[in-house]
């Protein structure tokens, strides 16, 4: 427990180091005043952590001192009034580079903002500093449960997760800081939606019928941190470059966003000529999706179109960094899921079955489900649509699956919100016609854990870490050292979302929600 603490509070001190250093203020200067004012314990920690790892940060900066890191490292440690840089565990370090160490010291002097003593406790004022938020009070999970945490947000990533008994707050006085009291709230990723209709959609019953389009604060009533976009049937009024731009947009206003490019129909739109320029020339796409099979509205490709299409997709993954998925609209002919299983069989499997991620899974009937849970056990994800107000084909599903037996690591669920939600009747006739909030992610949770009496955790993965994980998102999904500020706050009873905290910014609290430039 001892080594742990250490190690934590080590890397506590160093990333807030680096994280302000990368704002142009003076990290020395900061890391000084903790160990002056802090608890000599902590500072006992840090330097036994740093004796302890050999192969760590102090053999790294006898071969390697005028690295920033150890730059930093070494003048917080020459500055701090309890120990000299020549002296102790450092001294080789100092003697060897003693030029370096005290002319990096100076620099740190000469930089010092002015020192206010304040009831015994030293104010750090560093003007125009941006400012941290520290979330205390709250029980952590990851989405695993962890326990009774503080959580540092610095910039747009997590800088510390420590109990008070490691590293008491108190000690991080004097730091641009705001301190957010979460009143026993439960902590948690924010929620990652792939499947969403940014730009609207529907237009199934004409031109009257198009969807509107997400707002901000739709969006953030859902919990949604990150999303990805998706056309639909119209590829025609609602364009890969209005999505792009739609992204773009939310982007700004603090949210991280992806699209799938394509649509319903085969050949598949792209942005630049070829789904494979853009996955490589355009961050935000991911790959191919809502490409419709078994479904009347789809163009129903061959299977060549579709191993063709995936093939791209994979290679495009490959050079960009993605994953590179193709996102399939699965609809209720009973060919249902024959089309991506010819794919494997006439690739001979040199397609992974992961590279195909079919969606609308518990929306066709109980064949669907069942084909559904094949394709699981042979290793493959499926994403649900959550369920609107009233429906609980989704929730009865996972129910099913979770009773049977079924990998829920492996499924995902989505809110396909902004999109219409047309039912046909047995003519192919529209009888009903709606439009899917995208509330419904966490409503899904909610239900899960309040009245089918799951876990927190397992009901958490289903929009946090499982959806990052297909879509290789690998600062998303989980609250750790390092990992993107997307959180949530849920209240402790109620489930109720209190709070939303994204890429580091407050975007929500339990009495206001940001807006965009025209949101009302």
């Amino acid at each position: 427990m001892a080594n742990y603490r250490a190690q934590e509070s080590r890397i506590l001190l160093i990333r807030l180091l680096w994280i302000l250093s990368a704002t142009s203020f003076v990290t020395g200067s900061i890391e000084t005043e903790i160990r002056e004012f802090g608890n000599r314990q902590h500072v006992s920690r840090i330097e036994d952590a740093v004796q302890q790892d050999n192969q760590g940060l102090t053999g790294k900066c006898m071969d390697q001192p005028g690295s920033e890191e150890c730059l930093m490292l070494d003048a917080g440690l020459h500055h701090g009034g309890d120990r000299k840089c020549g002296q102790g565990d450092f001294s080789q370090i100092c003697d060897k580079h003693e030029e370096i160490c005290n002319g990096h010291d100076s620099t740190i002097d000469g930089a010092l903002m002015k020192e206010n003593a304040i009831d015994g406790n030293f104010a750090l004022k560093l003007q125009g500093a941006p400012r941290m938020k520290l979330l205390t009070n709250g029980t952590l999970y990851n989405p695993k449960h962890i326990g009774r945490r503080n959580v540092l947000l610095a910039g747009k990533h997590i800088a510390a997760i420590f109990t008070n008994e490691e590293f008491p707050f108190v000690n991080l006085s004097g730091l641009p800081m705001d301190v957010i009291d979460v009143e026993g709230g439960l902590i948690a990723p924010g929620l990652i939606d792939i499947h969403i209709h940014l730009t609207g959609g529907g237009g199934e019953m004409g031109p009257s019928s198009r969807t509107p389009e997400a707002s901000l604060p739709e969006l953030l009533s859902g919990g949604i941190t990150s999303a990805v976009g998706v056309l639909g049937t119209d590829c025609v009024s609602r364009s890969l470059e209005n999505l792009l731009t739609k992204s773009k947009a939310l982007q700004e206003q603090g949210l991280t966003i992806f699209m799938w490019s394509g649509c319903y129909q085969m050949p598949s739109l792209t942005l630049t000529g070829s789904l494979l320029r853009d996955m490589q020339l355009i961050s935000e796409v991911i790959g191919a999706g809502e490409i419709a099979i078994s479904d009347h509205r789809s163009s129903w490709p061959s299977t060549q179109d579709l191993l063709k299409l995936v093939s791209e997709a994979r290679v495009g993954g490959m050079l960009s960094g993605k994953a590179g998925i193709v996102h399939f609209h699965v609809g209720a002919a009973t060919s249902y899921l024959d089309p991506l299983w010819q794919v494997i069989n006439v690739s001979r499997g040199a397609i992974p079955i992961t590279q195909m991620l079919p969606t609308h899974i518990s929306s066709r009937g109980a064949a669907l489900v069942q084909e559904a849970e094949v394709w699981l056990q042979s290793g493959g994800h499926v994403d649900l649509t959550s369920d609107q107000d009233g429906k609980s084909a989704s929730y009865g599903v996972l129910l099913d699956w979770k009773r049977g037996g079924i990998p829920l690591g492996s499924v995902s669920i989505s809110s396909d919100g902004f999109g219409s939600l047309p039912v046909f009747d047995s003519k192919g006739e529209i009888v009903d016609y709606a439009v899917a909030s995208p509330k419904v992610n966490l409503d899904t949770i909610k239900r899960l854990v309040k009245q089918a009496n799951w876990s927190l955790e397992d009901a958490l993965q289903l929009s946090t870490s499982n959806p990052a994980r297909f879509l290789s998102l690998s600062s998303k999904g989980k609250l750790e050292l390092g990992s993107d500020g997307d959180l949530i706050v849920l209240d402790e009873k109620t489930l109720d979302l209190k709070y939303v905290f994204a890429m580091g910014e407050v975007m929500k609290t339990p009495r206001w929600t940001k807006k965009g430039m025209f949101d009302r």
